[in-house]
């Protein structure tokens, strides 16, 4: 009993009972904790898979972009031999790393074309020279079945188009 006369606010007899609310909060502080363990993991893997992905991306472009290349060549070599025309089929994916991509070919003159291959969605874009003796016809494309038609009577230059 305090200097008041009562027993501290507790009716005598009843005792205080404060497990339930012990396991209640020790189970609501558990899973706040996992939660943001959790959601930690996810953003930090979240980062890393899109880096993983731009670099897939990049790989792809590239060797998308040397098969191209190579097609243009071979183009080039058979368009220098023969006075006709010349179609080489090109097979490229419409997709890398499940974003589209586009093909860009700039003539710099002198023989030099560059070829530059963007996936805007995941902001990559890879650029390869090449050097050819007949000239490169500028154009912009989407990525898939390509030809590379050269006629000797008509503009003289490779010209890539969509299959």
């Amino acid at each position: 009993m305090n200097r008041s006369g009562s027993f501290g606010g507790r009716r005598p007899g009843v005792r205080r009972d404060d497990r339930a609310v012990s396991t209640a909060l020790g189970y609501v502080l558990s899973l706040g904790i996992a939660s943001l363990l959790i959601s930690g993991l996810m953003i930090a893997a979240g980062g890393f898979v899109e880096t993983e992905r731009e670099q897939v991306v990049r790989s792809e472009l590239e060797v998308v972009g040397q098969t191209l290349v190579a097609d243009l060549e071979g183009a080039d070599r058979l368009a220098s031999t023969i006075d006709g025309t010349v179609s080489v089929r090109s097979s490229l994916p419409r997709r890398v790393g499940s974003a589209t991509y586009s093909l860009t070919l700039i003539d710099e003159g002198g023989g030099v074309t560059t070829v530059t291959l963007a996936a805007p969605s995941v902001d990559v874009s890879v650029d390869i020279r090449l050097v050819t003796n007949t000239p490169v016809a500028e154009a912009t494309l989407e990525g898939g079945e390509l030809v590379v038609v050269y006629d000797a009577g008509a503009s003289g230059e490779l010209e890539v188009q969509q299959a």
